[in-house]
């Protein structure tokens, strides 16, 4: 078996010289994948004098497309989230997850700060999702009191939806903080209004309705 050769080792051979010189054409992103997985198979004990590395250029290529994904979903679950929209923060967010994944599976370099934060990221939509929910059915009722002049669980259940909705706004605000991702800005932390108060409903009309998605 070849002698296991460090990575700075390994470039002063012939076949690290010609990498080096194949490198020099891929992206900056390729060039830190591919030295990624280099490293990594220096220290796996698996870089030799007459080791190839042509399997690396596709995985390099794949990770940084996989990376290209993730900017994309991040960015759209910011705007989601802007919006409001908890079900789609919550998709992005896991289509997120899921391409970091494939940047790590295919060599890529992630920090572990990226996968907590995305890891969050999932975990927040969904209980912004959950008590998106709650708001949802406490406002449907609170438009039914209302209309059948019940005007006290109205607002009882009014009152309800707009904590619930709170508490989501919260939660989806806490996945994305709002920053830069690709090329959209957005701050998530102020834009979306998810108050919904018992003065939401009208309760001295028959016909009444609860706005629990409400935007400034």
């Amino acid at each position: 078996m070849p002698d296991p050769m460090s990575l700075e080792e390994y470039f002063q051979t012939e076949n690290g010289q010609q990498l080096q010189s194949d490198m020099a054409g891929m992206s900056q992103a390729e060039q830190a994948d591919m030295m990624n997985q280099l490293q990594q198979t220096a220290d796996d004990g698996g870089l030799h004098a007459e080791f190839n590395s042509d399997g690396m250029f596709l995985d390099a290529q794949q990770a940084e497309q996989a990376r290209d994904d993730a900017e994309y979903y991040q960015a759209e679950q910011a705007k989601a989230a802007d919006a409001g929209d908890w079900d789609k923060a919550h998709e992005m967010a896991e289509n997120a997850q899921y391409s970091m994944q494939e940047v790590q599976d295919h060599g890529g370099d992630v920090a572990a700060s990226e996968v907590i934060q995305a890891d969050h990221d999932v975990s927040n939509t969904e209980w912004a999702q959950y008590h998106q929910e709650i708001a949802d059915d406490n406002a449907t009722s609170a438009a039914a009191y209302a209309e059948a002049g019940d005007a006290d669980h109205a607002a009882m259940y009014a009152e309800t939806a707009g904590n619930e909705a709170s508490t989501a706004a919260d939660y989806g605000a806490a996945a994305d903080q709002g920053g830069s991702y690709a090329d959209h800005t957005v701050d998530t932390s102020s834009s979306y209004d998810a108050t919904a108060t018992a003065s939401s409903v009208d309760t001295s009309s028959s016909v009444s309705a609860v706005d629990t998605t409400a935007t400034e």
